[in-house]
């Protein structure tokens, strides 16, 4: 019951928004044009990418947190949680510098963009932000670890109708002005980190008269967020990358008919999100204990989510035109429809694949997916350059496709081995 309570709770606090997301999403596009919403939509993706820059250390701080509450280690627990948000915002604030150095040199790589100088401070903006977005995820890692998910999405509701909202609202009042948006969103990025450090502070008594650096901590983080470095780096860059592409070799126009599709089934990642967020710890200290019960914890979720996603994306893809047609417009439709279906195929099998992979980070296996993620980058990018080059946006959907039936069947594989490996010495 605990389970899919907590569950209910990410997915309001992920999905509600979403809801906004479709009213305020055709207002943008119709108010900003089609290549600045393109823009937009880049900002979100680089933000989103930068944003993970945190070299594996939230979600190490999330599964060396959730351990040593199970052990009511509260001595242990200060230290941990200083000497991790530290390294984190020293490492956001890197990334945010990267960001702001990179900008120019990036959106030049991009055609048919209304204003170049607005990009490139729009960028910048977000990268003077990325301290606070990379140690809000350290905090939002700290409350799920400590099973608050009640309290989290309080404050994730108004964070993330911000998001679509906050856009809306500046597009109203000033006029298609990507700098003014972008300013806008920065700052809820920096209102949301100081009112997750204020929730914290209040769901974790530990932390009081405890909270120090510890450089003994420091070895055990970045050794259990080393190889998740890999993929918080590789994974997303995969994730992003397609769009970039399609703007270097098609038009920013182009980027809107792939992006905005992509956005409507990508937002189902808070399904298996909401539900492995809650999973993570439970795995954690399951794992930690060697207790057989994460492996039945772990079936039940996959059929779960296959139940749950299946009539979605069966719906996503047979009525991919008319649902583009009212939502945006006709024009839209005709481009993204096609590319509607390819992905809610997609989404379908990816979204099972966050079991597994959650499994894996729960059980301190981060080596093997990192590999993986690695090994795909390259067959990725040849495969992407390839076919966007010769089929356009569609080809470039079609090897997103292709990767996520490779990453997924991949995940699966390595969690039945590791399964085996468990069953065969208690069989012994």
């Amino acid at each position: 019951m605990k389970l899919a309570r907590h569950t209910l709770f990410n997915l309001v606090g992920l999905g509600a928004p979403l809801l906004l997301a479709l009213f305020t999403i055709p207002a943008l596009i119709h108010g900003l044009g089609e290549a600045r919403f393109g823009l937009l939509t880049l900002v979100w993706a680089v933000t989103s990418y930068f944003g993970l820059f945190d070299l594996g250390l939230g979600r190490a701080l999330t599964q060396q947190l959730a351990i040593l509450l199970d052990r009511k280690d509260d001595r242990r627990i200060g230290t941990l949680s200083a000497t991790a948000l530290l390294l984190m915002a020293a490492l956001g604030a890197v990334g945010g510098l990267l960001m702001v150095v990179l900008a120019p040199w990036g959106v030049s790589l991009l055609k048919q963009v209304p204003d170049y100088r607005e990009a490139i401070a729009a960028c910048a903006v977000m990268g003077l932000a990325m301290p606070f977005i990379v140690v809000t995820a350290g905090l939002r890692g700290m409350l799920e670890a400590r099973h608050a998910f009640e309290v989290l999405n309080y404050i994730r509701l108004p964070m993330g109708a911000w998001t679509f909202a906050g856009p809306w609202l500046v597009m109203r009042w000033l006029g298609p002005d990507l700098l003014a948006i972008t300013v806008a969103l920065a700052l809820g990025r920096v209102v949301a980190c100081l009112v997750h450090g204020f929730f914290v502070w209040r769901a974790l008594p530990q932390l009081r008269g405890r909270l120090r650096w510890d450089p003994d901590w420091v070895r055990p983080l970045l050794v259990s967020g080393g190889w998740l470095t890999l993929s918080n780096v590789v994974s997303p860059f995969m994730g992003y990358v397609d769009r970039f592409v399609i703007g270097i070799t098609v038009s920013a126009v182009a980027t809107t008919y792939y992006a905005t599709p992509q956005e409507i089934v990508t937002k189902l990642w808070i399904i298996p999100g909401a539900l492995t967020a809650v999973l993570f710890p439970a795995f954690a200290a399951l794992a930690a204990r060697q207790d057989a019960g994460a492996w039945a914890l772990y079936d039940r979720a996959v059929r779960i989510l296959f139940l749950v996603l299946l009539p979605i994306c069966a719906g996503l893809a047979f009525f991919a035109e008319p649902l583009l047609r009212h939502w945006i417009n006709a024009e839209l439709a005709s481009h993204s429809a096609p590319l509607l279906q390819v992905f809610a195929v997609g989404i379908l099998i990816n979204c099972l694949a966050h079991v597994p992979l959650t499994w894996l980070h729960g059980a301190g296996q981060y080596r093997a997916p990192a590999l993986l993620h690695s090994a795909e980058l390259p067959l990725f990018l040849l495969a992407l350059w390839v076919f966007t080059t010769h089929w356009g946006v569609m080809g470039a959907a079609l090897a997103w496709l292709l990767r996520m039936v490779t990453d997924s069947a991949a995940l699966f594989w390595l969690c039945r081995r590791a399964r085996r490996e468990v069953v065969a010495p208690s069989a012994g």
